[in-house]
């Protein structure tokens, strides 16, 4: 498929992802300097559906940009050029609600409900503002690097005084949609709070509270009751059931009647469980996991990278890559599932991987523990990298004797040390593109620089392209 080089006046970059109708660029307004998320459809390819997919491309628009909310993806621009359609909006560095279900993120309660509140608030302006969702669910929910999540996509939005979408038009996501969307009765704001609901029940079980082929969705949220969140994962406070009935209620009368009301729901069980108050900010914890999952390579539109990817991650057994997060897990927690499986990705050579994963590990000791243990695993177990040409899998047992290619563990003694000062002024320069995550991550690549252009090396890491390059060009200012 051949791509625009520039919409308007924007100037297209690269390809952030692919739908069903169009394509998401990665954009530049020449005029401020600005990059843009650049969503587009080709309405040569809408067939006789064209003129009212336009007409819910352009309200998406007019729904969000009417409302200024740090909680909601901006719109900048609308426009038609040719066969596009195009709307240029904020964009987010990120990953999509979606991704962190997806993976299995065992998230901490007050993070979940850290992050529910941000939805819920970005509900209630919406709402506040006359506007309607319609389609809410994990994939319209952008996670950013500093764990402030932002809801998007209001292609399906009603506004108060639209007559795009009427009484007996059904439109949104099966899995999260209210009864009243499938019995095509009236719709409001309420609706938007039952899909929320779901994607807390998803958030605190890993599971779809109404799951399955299309048809028995559909029954199920019309006349089942969801299991009790307190069954599905064992420890979790029965508190937490009461709020996700009343969210799931059939009835929209027997909902809760505004976001606000359902925040406040949340934030009592939260509470009443743990007997503290969550907070609408998220851990430093959670961030890091974000920001792993940003730099997994994408499932979709990948192409060969995807190909190479599943290939290299092939090669390990699942059990070898369980144990080595195990270890791992004791010094970091959680994150270390999507260290391990980002690492494994990476090579299929046994002392690389351990060499790669201890970088996450913020002393010398907690390295040198780290990799001891791992030693002991490769010789009571026999974990070795494949012999070539035979076909057996890195984590395997073998007799072929494993030869170490990995690049050493850096031993955390700087030749030149990093002063405080250092770490400070490279976290602040860091900061300007990922946020405050920059200040855990200028500490631990502290431990392991050897002087200030290691460090801002080691940080880089974190960067992509035009930023890694902006980034590390600080290095040419005075630098002590």
């Amino acid at each position: 498929m051949k791509h625009p080089h520039r919409l308007g006046k924007y100037e297209i970059t690269s390809v952030l992802g692919k739908g069903g109708m169009g394509t998401v660029y990665l954009g530049r307004d020449p005029i401020i300097d600005r990059s843009v998320a650049l969503k587009t459809i080709r309405k040569d390819l809408l067939e006789d559906s064209g003129p009212e997919i336009v007409r819910r491309f352009r309200n998406e628009a007019r729904a969000a940009g009417r409302l200024n909310h740090p909680g909601i993806v901006a719109i900048y621009d609308y426009g038609e050029e040719g066969d596009y359609a195009f709307i240029a909006m904020e964009y987010i560095e990120g990953c999509e609600l979606r991704v962190l279900l997806r993976e299995k993120v065992a998230l901490p309660i007050a993070d979940t409900c850290g992050f529910m509140l941000q939805l819920l608030e970005a509900l209630a302006y919406a709402h506040g503002a006359g506007v309607i969702h319609r389609d809410v669910k994990p994939s319209n929910a952008m996670i950013t690097r500093g764990g402030k999540l932002k809801l998007a996509d209001f292609g399906i939005a009603r506004i108060d005084d639209s007559s795009l979408t009427r009484v007996g038009t059904m439109m949104g996501t099966p899995g999260y949609m209210a009864p009243e969307h499938f019995k095509l009765d009236s719709i409001d704001h309420r609706a938007d709070l039952f899909s929320a609901g779901v994607i807390f029940y998803e958030m605190l079980t890993h599971e779809r509270p109404f799951a399955g082929p299309q048809e028995a969705i559909v029954h199920r949220i019309c006349n089942e009751a969801e299991r009790p969140p307190s069954e599905v994962v064992p420890g979790l406070s029965p508190r937490f059931d009461k709020v996700v009935a009343r969210a799931l209620a059939k009835d929209p009368a027997q909902r809760f009647q505004n976001a606000d009301e359902f925040a406040g729901a949340i934030r009592a069980a939260h509470e009443s469980a743990f007997s503290a108050a969550p907070s609408a900010d998220v851990s430093e914890s959670t961030i890091m996991v974000t920001m792993a999952l940003m730099q997994q390579p994408r499932r979709s539109g990948a192409g060969s990278q995807q190909a190479n990817t599943q290939s290299s991650a092939s090669l390990w057994q699942d059990e070898t890559l369980r144990t080595i997060e195990r270890q791992l897990a004791a010094f970091i927690g959680p994150v270390a599932r999507l260290h391990v499986r980002s690492a494994s990705t990476q090579t299929s050579d046994f002392g690389q991987l351990c060499a790669m994963l201890a970088e996450n590990l913020d002393t010398d000791a907690a390295r040198h523990s780290f990799l001891s243990e791992a030693r002991k695993l490769k010789l009571d177990t026999g974990y070795a990298t494949p012999a070539a040409g035979t076909g057996t899998p890195a984590g395997g047992r073998s007799n072929t004797q494993t030869r170490h290619t990995s690049t050493p563990v850096s031993s955390g003694l700087s030749s030149i040390p990093v002063t405080p000062e250092a770490v400070e002024r490279a976290a602040r320069a860091l900061a300007h593109y990922i946020g405050p995550i920059a200040n855990v991550l200028a500490r631990k690549a502290a431990g392991q620089a050897t002087d200030e252009a290691h460090l801002y090396t080691l940080l880089a890491a974190h960067l992509a392209g035009g930023d890694r390059d902006a980034f590390l060009g600080q290095l040419k200012r005075p630098l002590h």
